[in-house]
């Protein structure tokens, strides 16, 4: 029998660092993509809509009525374009895996895709007037849940 050569190559590295690789490839791919989509579609959607009638002027932190459902129009687009990016992501998860984890976040996240659309300002201006009183719009909570669908899709995509 032969013992091993001092000068032998190394072993190769494990299969499972490629993979990784790739999928943070695809993560900084596909996020910005969503993202940047959603907005031009949100921008688009946002230019196309009559304002809903109003019972005063200004929000409390001064922007005007048009631009503040210009706003929430943009950026709930892009909720709902990270969203519909999850439950792609998690049914090909399922489809390979049939982990239930995965078939809970389904039905989570579409739910959420739901609430999203039924919450969505053209939507909710095709129902009627819109009353604005206590609980106005603010761009924080939709900022905050944009961050956190963003996080989560790169996650994912690992």
């Amino acid at each position: 029998m032969m013992s091993e050569s001092p000068l032998a190559p190394p072993p190769a590295p494990p299969a499972e660092e490629e993979p990784k690789k790739t999928g943070r490839r695809l993560g900084l791919v596909v996020v910005p993509f969503v993202l940047l989509v959603s907005i031009l579609i949100g921008v688009l959607l946002a230019q196309s809509i009559q304002p809903p009638p109003i019972f005063f002027n200004r929000y409390p932190f001064y922007l005007s009525i048009e631009r503040a459902l210009e706003l929430h129009i943009v950026l709930s687009t892009v909720e709902m374009a990270l969203l519909a990016s999850l439950v792609v992501v998690y049914v090909k998860v399922y489809a390979s895996t049939r982990a239930y984890f995965s078939l809970g976040l389904i039905v989570v996240f579409v739910a959420l895709l739901v609430n999203s659309i039924t919450t969505y300002p053209l939507v909710v201006n095709q129902v009627g007037p819109v009353i604005i009183g206590s609980g106005n719009f603010f761009p924080y909570t939709d900022l905050l849940a944009i961050v956190a669908y963003s996080v989560f899709l790169f996650i994912s995509l690992e």
